[in-house]
């Protein structure tokens, strides 16, 4: 096992922590457009190692990059979303992003705490992502948009 450690602090935003964020506001920007085919989404794909991705969900599924680009097309319909992020730390090729989610979809309204686990490739593409979630609720819809994808394969 390969051990990384992080001894500093910084008040600068990392360039791993940077992309991140960048992928984040494409998200949020392509969600509240109404975005709702592959092709509109395509800005969001130029994050991503999309030939080797890999997304674990907190329910464990596992979605390559078609499945979970379906996935988020799915849950985006009729999704408002909104996030705080509270923590990042940047170690190695791993950004570390803890936040909270505030999801809102008709009358339901889910409000979690999640860890973002984001691993590049040496191209500065993310290629793995791990989320880790507590909750009460973690949303109906959210879990059949996430298994919807894997039963057709995304694409």
């Amino acid at each position: 096992m390969r051990i990384i450690t992080a001894t500093g602090t910084v008040d600068e935003t990392g360039p791993l922590t940077r992309i991140v964020n960048d992928y984040c506001e494409t998200h949020a920007r392509l969600a509240s457009s109404g975005a709702s085919t592959p092709e509109e989404w395509a800005p969001w794909a130029e994050f991503v190692d999309t030939a080797n991705f890999k997304r674990v969900g907190a329910y464990l599924e596992e979605l390559d990059w078609h499945q979970y680009l379906q996935f988020i097309i799915d849950w985006a319909g009729g999704t408002k979303f909104e996030m705080t992020v509270f923590h990042v730390t940047e170690v190695g090729d791993t950004v570390f992003q803890e936040i909270e989610e505030r999801h809102y979809h008709g009358d339901t309204f889910i409000r979690k705490n999640v860890m973002a686990v984001y691993r590049f490739n040496a191209d500065n593409k993310i290629r793995h992502l791990d989320i880790y979630e507590q909750a009460t609720d973690s949303g109906q819809w959210i879990k059949e948009a996430a298994s919807s994808a894997m039963e057709t394969g995304g694409g």
